[in-house]
């Protein structure tokens, strides 16, 4: 009976099952947090791209706010983690660069009666040339 007591054997099974799970257990709450902060930093970066384009084709600054708008609203149609927002910058006239500015908030988990713990904000921008040599409307200044 003492030599049972004192027989160590399967000790190690343990231990490294115990360690591998609190390696693993944190890394399936890790891995979908990261795929939604990259979806999130993809559909900022497209929605950038796209409004900023949208507003360098548009024939006036206020069309140019609308395709703005039209862009943004594509993107939420789209399935989108969190939530998405843009703005525009730049001077309308010939040659200039329009600069869209769109950001993306992803929460990090909610936990049942304490709500979300936190969030996480990802931000993008791209720029767009207005062509030099295109006639703009004059309503738009």
């Amino acid at each position: 009976m003492k030599r049972r007591l004192r027989d160590e054997s399967g000790q190690s099974l343990i231990t490294g099952v115990i360690v591998i799970g609190a390696l693993l257990i944190p890394l399936l709450f890790l891995i979908p947090l990261f795929a939604r902060v990259e979806l999130a930093h993809l559909a900022a970066e497209q929605t950038a791209r796209d409004a900023a384009r949208s507003a360098a084709l548009a024939p006036t600054a206020a069309t140019a706010h609308d395709a703005a708008e039209a862009a943004l609203s594509r993107a939420r149609a789209r399935d989108t983690p969190g939530s998405l927002d843009v703005s525009l910058s730049g001077e309308w006239e010939r040659g200039a660069i329009v600069r869209a500015d769109a950001r993306s908030t992803v929460t990090i988990g909610r936990l049942p009666g304490l709500g979300r713990i936190g969030k996480i904000t990802v931000r993008a921008h791209a720029r767009a040339p207005i062509d030099r040599y295109r006639s703009l409307a004059r309503s738009g200044r």
